[in-house]
Formats: structure tokens, sequence, C-alpha cells
């Protein structure tokens, strides 16, 4: 018993900067932007992958200042679970929790195997199992040694694929090396299955920020997360937003929809139809850079989800401890290594991707819902309660539930089952965890837990 008090006397440190939560929220998403967004143009070409881009873009920007609003007013380390949690219920902050948990792993293994994939390509010597188990192993001992650490190698792995994409764009744009853009390719791969393939593209809209509320949850290890989440949240969806448009500019025009609607690497393959030699390995090393990065981020939100989780007695307390020098959530760090290998070595990666933007979709919801419970909670405007105060609220949550319904709607062309078993598996899990932790609705302590006086109103 002395023991196990004493492992998890250590709190989580305040040593993170707005770049650094820049750097985990792009970190994760940039992979995006180099592959997986293209599938948007197999199911409504290039129109259709337009209509993805600026419909979930609009989404995103509003979970976004949803999550800015929230993470900078709790600033604690669960992020969506904790918001959930404090404003709705038990039961919406398990189903929260697990998902966001769920988003993460599976997008750590994804990036995983496609590092080893490109390992391979470079030297085909090497299997992709082996070097994917040590991407995941190495990644986690990161993770394990230091949250600072971890996210000063995302910044300088995301800043130069992020370089990458500028670099390559403004080649383009000012005529350098005659790269042999083609806006006919635009006009001929526009709409190729219509208005539903278009609707269908939305499906995969998503890939080009999902992860970006992630950002948020770093808020408890920051200096000053009042300042530093909402900066560097809505600077990481600036940048998404400009990182998708020159992407899809860019591959529209260099690379057939046929092909692109297909292609694995498809930023790599624009950059290789450019016959600049340059360019194109810089666009491999920002393909690799970004993949690590979305891993790497993937286990530092993962983790604070779980310890998040287990903090709060929904699982063994066990996961919660903090390590002792390092101050990181070590347990949950390391408990994400046996998951990602898990489903990384499952052969069923599409799935595992599709089950991953259920999952966030899941989420988008639930964030804009506990914001509107929390500005009902808490309508006072002072600094100590609300110290980021978005625009056009409560509005905006509102649209936002209503975009990821119809997101996560479109998931019945193509990928039914997956939609029904994830639907299913968030309704059990509610109502499980609600009727099991039902308690916990008259457990919060506002002044002493959060510092803040009692709520307007009480969840019903």
């Amino acid at each position: 018993m002395t023991e196990e008090t004493s492992s998890e006397s250590p709190t989580l440190v305040k040593t993170l900067r707005p770049y650094h939560v820049w750097a985990l929220g792009v970190g994760i998403v940039l992979v995006g932007e180099y592959m997986g967004w293209n599938f948007t143009v197999a199911k409504g070409g290039i129109l259709g992958s337009l209509f993805a881009l600026l419909v979930a873009g609009t989404m995103y920007v509003m979970v976004a200042l949803c999550a800015s609003e929230l993470g900078a007013a709790t600033k604690l380390a669960g992020g969506p679970y904790d918001w959930a949690r404090l404003f709705i219920g038990p039961g919406a902050a398990a189903i929260v929790g697990l998902a966001v948990y769920m988003e993460y792993i599976a997008l750590e293994a994804a990036d995983s195997i496609v590092v080893a994939s490109i390992a391979q390509s470079i030297f085909p010597e090497i299997q992709v199992l082996p070097v994917t188990l040590l991407v995941i192993s190495i990644l986690t001992f990161i993770n394990y040694r230091g949250v600072v650490a971890a996210l000063t190698l995302n910044f300088a792995l995301t800043m130069t694929a992020f370089i990458a994409i500028i670099m390559f764009f403004f080649f383009n744009l000012l005529g350098i090396g005659n790269i042999p853009w083609n806006p006919a390719e635009l006009i001929s791969g526009a709409m190729p299955n219509g208005i539903v393939g278009i609707f269908a593209a939305l499906q995969f809209g998503p890939w080009f920020y999902l992860g970006i509320e992630g950002a948020a949850m770093c808020a408890e290890e920051c200096k000053h997360p009042s300042r530093a989440v909402p900066l560097g949240q809505q600077a990481g969806m600036i940048t998404l937003l400009i990182g998708a448009g020159m992407t899809l500019f860019l591959c529209s025009g260099l690379i057939p929809a046929s092909v692109l609607g297909v292609s694995v690497y498809p930023l790599y393959e624009a950059a290789t139809s450019s016959g600049m030699y340059f360019l194109v390995v810089f666009l491999a090393i920002g393909t690799l850079f970004t993949c690590i990065a979305s891993a790497n981020g993937c286990v530092c939100d993962s983790s604070r989800s779980w310890f998040a989780l287990s903090r709060d007695n929904f699982l063994t307390p066990w996961f919660a401890a903090v390590h002792p020098r390092y101050y990181t959530p070590y347990r949950a760090v390391i408990f994400t290594m046996p998951i990602a290998i898990a489903f990384a070595f499952s052969g069923f990666l599409d799935q595992v991707i599709t089950f991953s933007i259920t999952s966030g979709m899941v989420a988008y919801v639930m964030i804009p819902f506990a914001l509107i419970r929390f500005r009902k909670m808490f309508p006072q405007h002072s600094s100590k309660v609300r110290p980021f105060i978005g625009p056009l609220q409560p509005w905006i949550a509102y649209f936002t539930i209503f975009l990821a319904i119809i997101i996560l709607s479109t998931l019945n062309w193509g990928y039914r089952y997956n939609l029904i078993f994830g639907l299913v598996f968030y309704i059990v899990a509610y109502f499980y965890f609600n009727w099991r932790y039902k308690s916990m609705e008259s457990e919060h302590d506002w002044e002493r837990d959060m510092g803040w006086p009692n709520p307007v109103m009480h969840r019903s």
C-alpha cells in the first residue's frame, strides 16, 4: 500500500508551450494530407474531394473552437473525456474516453505500418512486421521518458513535413522546374459518380483533419493552458486548412483522378511526376516524418485518455500512476504498445481505420454537446471559469453536432457493418457505465476540484 501510494504521488508537470500544442495537434493530423484523403476522389471525383474538404473543414474548425474553450477552462489531461465527465455524465464520459482511445490507437497502428512499408521500399530485404514493432516500441519509450521530448520531436518532424508541402506548392505556382500541372485533370475527373458520389466522399473528408481535437489533451501539462490551448489549437487548424487546400490543388492537377483515387502516397506520387529529384526526396522525407509524428502524437493522446479513465476509476487505478522521475503517466503509455501491436497485426487496417473515424465522429458529437452543457451550467463570463470564449456559441456547437451526424451517416456507403458495430459498441458502453457509475453525478466539488462557483443548473 505504501509503495503504491508513493508511486502515484507525483503529478503531471506543467512544461508545455503553445508550439507543443500545435505540434501535438498538427503532428497527428498532417499525415492525412500525405495519404488517405485521396479516397474522397475515388468516391466523388475532384469535386467530391473539394466538397469533403470544405464540409469536414467547417466541422473541424467548429470542433477546434469548442475544444479550445473547454480545454482552456478545465485544464485537464483527459480532454474530451473530462469535458463529458464534468458536464454530461459518467456514461458519456466513458464512451468519449473509449472513443478517443480507439481513435488514436488505430491511427498509431496504421502510421507505424506505413513507416515500415516506406522503410521496406528503401531496403527491400527488411520485413514490415518487425519494423512496425520497432517503431511502436521506440515511440512508446520516447513518450515514457517525457512529454517535452516527445512533442519537441513532433514539432521538428511536423514542421519539416509541412514545409515540404509549402515548397512543392510554390515551386508549382512560380513555375520553378516546369512542373507539368494540368488544369484539364480537374475537369476530366470532376464528378464521376454523380451527386451520390459527392456525398459518399464525405466519409473520407475527416482524413484531412482527424485528431486535431487531441491538441487540447495536453492542457494539464501546459505552463499557461488558458493561452496555450486556444492558440496552439487554432494555429493548428489554420495550418491544416492551408495544407489541405495546397495538397488537393497539387495532386488533382498532376495525377489523373482514376489514379489519384487509389494512390497510397498521393503527394509523393505527385512529386515524382514533377521530374524534380529534390522535390521527390523532400516529399519522401515528409511522408516518412509525418507518419512518425502522427504515431508519436497518438501515443501521447491515447495514453492521456487511458490515464484519465483510470484516475476516475472507470478502469483499474493502477494505470493512473505518474512516473516519479519523468512525470509521465508511464503505465498508461506502456499499455498503448500491446494494443497498437494487436491492431497492427490484425491484417484489417482499413476496417480498423474506419472504426477510428467512427470513434472520432462519436467524440465530435459529444464535444460540442459538452460545451452547450458547460455554458448552461456556468454562464459567467469571468476569466476564472471561461478564460477563452469562442464566437457565435452555442449555435456553432449545434451545427457541429449536425455535421458530425451527417458525415457519420455517409459510412453507410461501403462500411455499413463497421458503422453498425461502432454505434452498438458505444451505445452499450454508455448504458453500462451510466448505470455502473451513477454515483459520480453527485461527487463534484466545483470549488475544490476546479476553483469554480457552484453551477447555475445541474445535470439531469
